[in-house]
């Protein structure tokens, strides 16, 4: 029998994001970014050696339980994905290999980033690396989805770690256990995106505004960096939804505009504010979809929570918190 190896990849959401690249077949940025990994938004990935077959065989494994052949996007994403990987780790010439997500795909939530970094970590697992392997950031990025590179460790993680190489790995800043953030996620919309992070990377340096925010990262970032270090939530907060809302300007003025924001998503952010102006240590940030991460400390979660949870305009709650990264699981897929 061949040997099956199965992983979970956590998904992340960012705190200083990127949006535009300087080198897009590569998937390198323009900017640092600085995540945060979760704990329960998870990408599960069983793959085993064929070494018998002809080609690969790539399944996804849906909401409900069903495992079937991938297709479109996804399937070519994860070819082109085994097809990079081969040429840098060697490994099996044919496997099969399935996916899952445990949380909405597609909509704004990283599941590319979790469900290629899952793939990257299988694969390389299969031949013969580690999960903590210091390169398993790079064979993530190697999908395309550069967010991938920072789902392959836990805690706070800034990619690349070296703002002058581009082209470097990413680094893990702090631990989870170093401050135990809650997230509580707030989706609007469930559904795919209409524009894909890809395209609205392609599209920000049309942006009028673009430069100037790339001038204003390097300070943002270090400013996220201290208050991550100091545990400094209201500094955090401060910065980050300054960020979020920056992203979202690039994206509505570049060409074509790209709106990501629904009316729910309004009406998330409004709430929060409204909580914070009211002492409660909370704060939000949205990533490239209209879905909202709602940062609290942990021992505020119930409270902010309670406070959320009757909102009209959300359809599901996904209680999440910061985490350790990636593991190897007994469980398979097939």
């Amino acid at each position: 029998m061949n040997e099956k190896i199965s992983v979970t990849a956590p998904s992340n959401f960012a705190l200083i994001k990127y949006w535009g690249m300087s080198d897009r077949h590569q998937a390198l940025p323009n900017n640092p970014s600085l995540s945060m990994t979760l704990s329960h938004c998870l990408s599960h990935c069983t793959v085993e050696a064929l070494p018998t077959a002809q080609a690969d065989e790539i399944l996804w494994k849906s909401p409900t339980g069903r495992l079937a052949p991938a297709t479109g996007d996804m399937l070519n994403g994860i070819e082109q994905h085994l097809a990079r990987l081969r040429r840098q780790l060697g490994g099996p010439t044919h496997v099969r290999i399935a996916t899952s997500n445990n949380f909405p795909t597609g909509a704004g939530i990283a599941s590319s980033a979790s469900g290629f970094a899952a793939v990257a970590l299988g694969f390389a697992r299969l031949s013969g690396r580690t999960l903590d392997d210091p390169h398993a950031s790079l064979w993530a990025r190697l999908s395309g989805s550069g967010s991938a590179a920072r789902s392959v460790l836990g805690g706070f993680v800034q990619w690349p770690a070296d703002a002058t190489d581009l082209a470097g790995p990413a680094r893990r800043i702090a631990t989870a256990a170093h401050w135990p953030l809650a997230d509580l996620i707030a989706v609007v919309d469930s559904a795919p995106k209409h524009v894909s992070s890809r395209e609205g990377h392609r599209r920000a340096n049309t942006s009028p505004h673009y430069a100037t925010r790339l001038s204003l990262l390097p300070e943002r970032l270090a400013k996220v960096r201290q208050a991550i270090a100091r545990r400094d939530f209201s500094a955090l907060a401060e910065a980050v939804e300054q960020e979020a809302i920056e992203l979202h300007m690039i994206a509505m003025t570049s060409t074509p505009a790209t709106f990501y924001w629904l009316p729910g998503t309004l009406q998330v952010l409004e709430r929060v504010r409204q909580l914070r102006c009211d002492g409660l240590n909370v704060c939000a940030t949205v990533d490239a979809g209209p879905n909202v991460h709602v940062l609290c400390e942990s021992d505020q979660r119930s409270t902010v929570f309670a406070q959320l949870r009757g909102l009209s305009q959300v359809q599901e709650w996904i209680i999440d918190a910061v985490g350790d990264g990636p593991r190897r699981l007994d469980q398979h897929l097939f």
